[in-house]
């Protein structure tokens, strides 16, 4: 009977050349025999690879930069509604010189006359200006909003991806030294039934044909080895992009491990409730949102803006002309109203623009929805019939070491041929590599059901990591 898991995430229920190269490469790179050769203390498990993700990981970092960023949108745009406070100064020094038509003192007749005249001037005040009405600021203030619910959503997707992608990574390691263990394994049976061929083939009893074939399948075998040596080094190099660490040594996934089904076992449901709770989806519905606030922005061109304006400004002149003395102090008020009447039609060529993006926001939300979608049913459908496949390979697993037990005795007692001996190894050596794949596969399909619905926490990936302690 079939355990399963709730909503909430609750548990309930030229073959010398080859070789030659093979070998080299071997030396060159660590086996998996170095994996298991350090201390339980040094392994680190599920969450402690996260923890150290979580502090390294420069995507992550770069998100939240991000986040911290477009939340300023909306201090901005509100910034712009409230009351702006200026204060201005100025100091002038003047000289003027020339003639001008004046009375002569000396002649007492009207002539001529050369001047010169200094004037010191001194004058500082404050002013404020309130917008009363202007329908884009207002607007900006909704789009400003919207922008930053969207930054929002996309760092909690941001969030969600880095615990898909340590647990990724994690599995894709442990993956990786489990098949090299059994690409080595194999790789040694072969040689030895290589050596053995030979060896009968010098005393009389193998036919050269016996050989050749065990000396492919070896050559075969050697080269998946290497092959898998590869993909290891390829996870490590995963692991070090995550934690900017050397990390060579998991916590391995327990032998058995419960086959959890989702609960409730109804694929609309996850589907209904990932339209309800994904991020991403979530995110473009801002976008859509952000779009219809730029539309009414756009329209906003057209319409008029009224503004109030107080000042209070004090001046004082000191010149050699007494009738240009004087100290004084200026208040103004008053209401300023602009309507805009022509733009050489570029308010509606910006009003046909926004309406442009708005249809593009709300098809990426059409868009977001099928992905969503598509996403949530395949994890599903994942889950499933990895419960089947991990079943079906644990069986074949078994079955191929019983054919090899099997025809072990065959070859001895002259029955069976070093060929079929050579092929049931090599099929037990893929149903092993397949196994292990297999269950990994089961919990990162249980993972993104999580991450398509948009309810991946840390409390879940807790959860899942009691899977790799006390293995």
């Amino acid at each position: 009977m079939d355990t399963r898991e709730d909503a909430t995430g609750r548990i309930a229920g030229g073959s010398s050349v080859l070789v030659l190269l093979g070998f080299m490469f071997l030396l060159a790179t660590p086996l998996a025999a170095d994996e298991a050769a350090t201390g339980d203390g040094d392994a680190l498990d599920l969450m402690s690879l996260y923890q150290l993700a979580a502090d390294a990981d420069p995507a992550i970092h770069r998100a939240r930069a991000r986040l911290d960023q477009a939340r300023e949108a909306t201090p901005q745009a509100r910034a712009r509604l409230l009351p702006e406070v200026s204060l201005s100064a100025q100091i002038q020094e003047s000289w003027e010189d020339g003639t001008q038509i004046g009375f002569d003192q000396a002649t007492g007749e009207i002539d001529t006359l050369d001047f010169e005249t200094e004037l010191d001037s001194t004058s500082y005040g404050v002013e404020l200006r309130q917008t009363l009405f202007q329908w884009d600021l207002f607007i900006g203030l909704d789009r400003a909003r919207a922008e930053v619910a969207e930054a929002e959503a996309n760092f909690e997707g941001e969030l969600q991806d880095l615990l898909i992608r340590v647990a990724e990574a994690y599995f894709n390691k442990l993956v990786a030294s489990e098949v090299l263990a059994t690409r080595v394994a194999t790789r040694e049976a072969f040689e030895r039934e290589k050596e053995r061929a030979e060896y009968g083939r010098e005393v009389g009893l193998a036919a050269l044909t016996d050989v050749e074939e065990a000396r492919a399948a070896h050559d075969r075998a050697l080269s998946d080895e290497i092959g898998a040596q590869r993909e290891l080094e390829i996870a490590r190099e995963a692991l070090f992009e995550l934690t900017g660490r050397e990390i060579r040594e998991l916590a391995p996934l327990r032998a058995e491990i419960e086959l959890l089904l989702p609960e409730p076992d109804d694929i609309e449901f996850w589907v209904e409730r990932a339209r309800e709770l994904n991020p991403e989806l979530a995110a473009a519905e801002h976008v859509a949102e952000a779009s219809e606030a730029m539309v009414s922005q756009a329209r906003s061109g057209h319409y008029p803006r009224l503004e109030l304006t107080a000042s209070r400004r004090y001046q004082d002149i000191d010149s050699d002309n007494p009738f240009q003395v004087r100290d004084t102090v200026t208040d103004q008020i008053g209401v300023q109203l602009s309507m805009p009447l022509f733009r050489g039609g570029g308010t509606r060529s910006e009003v046909r623009e926004a309406r442009a993006g708005e249809r593009e926001a709300w098809q990426a939300v059409k868009q977001a929805n099928r992905e969503v979608r598509r996403a949530t049913r395949d994890a599903f459908l994942g889950i499933r019939s990895g419960v089947a496949r991990v079943r079906a390979l644990e069986q074949a697993v078994k079955s191929a070491e019983t054919a090899v037990e099997a025809t072990e005795i065959g070859v001895e007692v002259g029955t069976r041929s070093t060929l079929d001996l050579l092929n049931v190894r090599r099929e037990l050596a893929d149903a092993r590599a397949e196994y292990a794949q297999v269950r990994f596969e089961f919990l990162a399909d249980r993972l993104r059901l999580r991450r398509a619905v948009g309810e991946l926490s840390t409390d879940y990936l807790e959860r899942l990591n009691e899977l790799f302690r006390d293995a």
